[in-house]
């Protein structure tokens, strides 16, 4: 059901300004999905996307199943000095420019933090002041052939999106939206953004009035429709993805442990997939049939698990445990993780990147070939 009020004119007379997406335009609400969950399945799988790696031949420490076993790099992605006094608070997110083999961390009261030469130097990126002085809570990035990727960054501090390049000098700023269902600045704490393509973005505002909503790249506005806003969709809708294979939005619903997910071509509510109870997923990331979900918190509160989602089977293919199961004693809550996959033929490197929160920190798996256990 939608809901279309007018607004511009009204606006200005309760003195909140002109809205951001445009004077004496209507605002469209579109309910979120509040239907129930359809729970997914533990599946193991013998076979992956691609060809296996070759088979160790020594003892390994492994967390997860089947095909999909990870091992502990813990000398990979370490962190800059003038970071120190900052890593405990961190509470922030994680993309890969797989072309140019760099990793962007996102880290609160420092910004960008950068991982090259296959993982294993690190700096901080001196950009725009902007992205510094708040939080960098969950982001996108947009390959172009012949440039600088683009990337889409919520500040959950600032309550602002930015978008650039990945020089990050010449950054865009889009504030609160001032107007439709909000009345403030501080109602809007965007916690996620993703690309659809390099036109369209969708933000959500997992930390605020609780809605998600479209926006335009060029110029960056809102457009003005606005999705969810009650806590029957969800009381922390605290991620959004977009899913080239389906060309759907998958929403991380956090407190409700499900990823619903939305058709905006067709303006359609599709079915939603439930994690166990109490796995309070934050994000998801996509890699053709496979997603990642990394959750603040297990069933029965244990440590925060990944766990690895065939999309297309609707099963949870492996669960992955970084503190109980492979030494990552700060990683009690997983925030966010993406997939990083480099090389081809058998150099083919599969690793999941994560950082945690509270404390923070980040960690890099890698994919092995471990038999299991007759």
């Amino acid at each position: 059901m939608d809901y279309k009020l007018k607004i511009g004119f009204s606006i200005l007379a309760l003195g909140l300004g002109q809205a951001a997406f445009g004077h004496d335009v209507a605002y469209q609400h579109v309910h979120g999905d509040t239907n129930p969950a359809t729970p997914l399945k533990f599946v193991t799988e013998t076979k992956g996307p691609i060809k296996a790696p070759a088979e160790a031949k020594e003892a390994l420490t492994t967390s997860g199943q089947g095909f999909w076993k990870f091992v502990a790099e813990k000398d990979l992605v370490p962190t800059p000095e003038e970071t120190k006094n900052f890593l405990k608070g961190a509470h922030g997110t994680i993309i890969v420019d797989t072309d140019r083999d760099i990793v962007y961390w996102g880290l609160e009261r420092v910004g960008w933090v950068a991982f090259s030469n296959r993982m294993s130097k690190s700096w901080v990126v001196k950009g725009d002041a902007m992205v510094s002085s708040g939080n960098l809570h969950g982001a996108d990035i947009l390959p172009r052939k012949g440039k600088l990727p683009l990337v889409v960054a919520a500040d959950n501090v600032e309550h602002e999106v930015y978008l650039s390049d990945t020089s990050f000098t010449q950054v865009q700023k889009l504030e609160w939206p001032q107007g439709g269902p909000y009345t403030n600045k501080n109602q809007f704490n965007p916690t996620d953004a993703a690309f659809i393509d390099k036109d369209d973005i969708w933000i959500t505002d997992g930390y605020g009035k609780h809605f998600f909503m479209s926006a335009k790249a060029d110029p960056f506005k809102y457009t003005g429709t606005f999705y969810g806003g009650n806590k029957g969709f969800s009381e922390t809708p605290h991620g959004i993805t977009y899913n080239p294979e389906t060309k759907n939005l998958l929403v991380s619903a956090r407190p409700e442990a499900v990823i619903k997910e939305y058709s905006p071509r067709k303006n359609k509510w599709l079915e939603s997939m439930g994690l166990p109870s109490g796995a309070h997923v934050c994000d998801v990331d996509v890699w053709g049939d496979y997603a990642l979900a990394p959750c603040l918190d297990g069933p029965k509160n244990t440590p925060g698990p990944i766990y690895v989602v065939n999309l297309k089977k609707r099963e949870i293919v492996s669960t992955i445990k970084p503190k109980e199961e492979l030494g990552y004693g700060d990683a009690q809550h997983m925030h966010d993780a993406c997939w990083y996959v480099r090389g081809k033929g058998k150099d083919r490197e599969v690793f999941i990147l994560f950082t945690n929160w509270n404390p923070g920190g980040i960690g890099a798996l890698k994919l092995v070939n471990v038999p299991d256990k007759k």
